[in-house]
C-alpha cells in the first residue's frame, strides 16, 4: 500500500477515536470536532514520524530536480562576478567601490546593448 494512504488513514483512525472519546466525556459536537483535530495533529505527529518521512521521501522522488532556467544562471554569473571582483592595489575590498551591476535579468546591463 502506499505511504501517503497509510499515514492519511492513520490519522483519520487517530482522529476519529479522539472524537469518540470527547463525544462520550460529553463535550458539544463543535468543541470535540476543534480537540480532536488538535489531538489528531499532536498524537500524529508523536506516533508516526516513520510513516511521515516515508512520505516526504516518495513525494521527493516523484517530484525531481528541475531543469535550471535563466534565473538561476544570471544569478550564479551575478554572484561570481561579485566574489571574483578585483580590488585595486593598495586598497581593501571594504574601501573599494564595487562597479554597478544589474539586480535582474529586464535591468539594463552596461555590456550588453539596451534594447
Amino acid at each position: 500500500m502506499k505511504a501517503w494512504l497509510v499515514y492519511t488513514l492513520a490519522r483519520l483512525g487517530i482522529f476519529a477515536v479522539a472524537l469518540v472519546v470527547l463525544f462520550v466525556v460529553g463535550l458539544p459536537w463543535y468543541w470535540a470536532t476543534i480537540g480532536a483535530a488538535v489531538i489528531g495533529l499532536l498524537v500524529s505527529y508523536i506516533a508516526l514520524p516513520g510513516l511521515r518521512g516515508q512520505v516526504t521521501a516518495s513525494i521527493a522522488a516523484r517530484r525531481g530536480r528541475t531543469a535550471r532556467d535563466a534565473d538561476s544562471d544570471f544569478e550564479d554569473d551575478f554572484v561570481d562576478a561579485e566574489d571574483t571582483e578585483p580590488s585595486a592595489p593598495g586598497t581593501t575590498p571594504a574601501a573599494t567601490t564595487p562597479a554597478e551591476r544589474p539586480v535582474e535579468d529586464r535591468a539594463p546591463h552596461p555590456d550588453r546593448d539596451a534594447d
